[in-house]
């Protein structure tokens, strides 16, 4: 549909700051040749703004036809410019953290975590986050982007974190049902029995804990794909690769296998060999949602579990 002509995140995309507050994210559209009568609710949906986010402009953000406020439900013509303000977000404070960055563009960032660092902030923590680092990261480079991760990793988890540079380029992923593929390393308790399984298992809250997972039937689906790669008696190296995104997947249904993670007491690891789940996301496969092009990226495993790679001798 030749509906709209934009001027696409190349759009005019700007961050300003807001006074006491966090940073705003401002997108501006030009309305091409129009066939059907569209609103301005109906150029945002066009460009992939979801419903939910539409309903936050509506309520709380600022949106332009020429340079004059209007409602979402306003019609447009041909040439207009429309330029919404989207809510502003929480201030996070910039932190100066060394952040390895192993793949970037004008719309997406991705990041090697590593272990310990949490992805956003708490309340109990408001500083030493990865949220804290890449805030800091775009100021000192100037970059006008906000921090929109595209998925989480535990706190005790390393690896590759993909950050959508607008809530724009986020929920272009969404809306347009991307392939978005994570892939990650594990070092799993005993001899891995099977070279490959597969497991849909549904995972739900566990009553007895505020924190803790467990599989559930009437949980939530979730599907987890095991390949085994390397095996000796104490432990095994295994890929797993998902197909949800729940929390806890890996560590919920690789204790389920009867093999839980490395290190991972939470759910009936040792911590003998390591000091923290050993858990990697070592490897991003997705469809640009602009470009539209395949995009895979990859990160070693950090040295705690090289360590113990090496020291069962497998070669990788």
């Amino acid at each position: 549909m030749d509906l709209l002509k934009p001027i696409l995140y190349n759009i005019s995309c700007n961050t300003e700051k807001q006074p006491f507050s966090g940073e705003r994210t401002m997108l501006e559209f030009t309305v091409g040749q129009l066939h059907t009568p569209t609103s301005v609710a109906g150029v945002l949906r066009h460009y992939g703004i979801s419903a939910t986010l539409r309903r936050r402009i509506k309520n709380n953000g600022i949106c332009l036809r020429n340079g004059i406020r209007t409602e979402l439900r306003a019609l447009v013509e041909s040439g207009d410019t429309i330029t919404v303000t989207l809510p502003a977000t929480e201030a996070v404070k910039p932190e100066n953290i060394p952040l390895h960055i192993p793949y970037e563009d004008d719309y997406l960032l991705a990041v090697n975590k590593p272990a310990g660092l949490l992805m956003h902030q708490t309340a109990g923590e408001r500083t030493g986050t990865l949220a804290n680092a890449v805030i800091y990261y775009y100021k000192a480079n100037k970059l006008p982007f906000s921090y929109h991760p595209m998925h989480r990793l535990d706190r005790n988890t390393s690896g590759l974190c993909l950050i959508a540079k607008g809530a724009h380029i986020q929920h272009l992923f969404d809306k347009k049902r991307l392939f978005y593929v994570r892939s990650y390393m594990a070092l799993l308790e005993g001899s891995f029995p099977a070279r490959q399984a597969s497991v849909r298992t549904p995972i739900g809250r566990d009553p007895a804990s505020i924190i803790k997972r467990r599989t559930d039937a009437d949980g939530k689906s979730a599907g987890s794909d095991f390949f085994r790669l390397a095996a000796a008696q104490e432990y095994s190296l295994v890929q797993i690769t998902l197909h949800t995104g729940r929390t806890h997947q890996i560590r919920v249904h690789s204790a389920y296998l009867g093999h839980p993670l490395v290190g991972d007491e939470l759910y009936g690891g040792k911590r003998e060999l390591l000091q923290r789940q050993a858990l990697h996301a070592w490897r991003l496969r997705f469809v640009h949602p602009v470009t539209a092009e395949m995009i895979t990226v990859t990160s070693p495993l950090p040295a705690d579990m090289q360590r113990l790679v090496d020291k069962a001798g497998w070669k990788l």
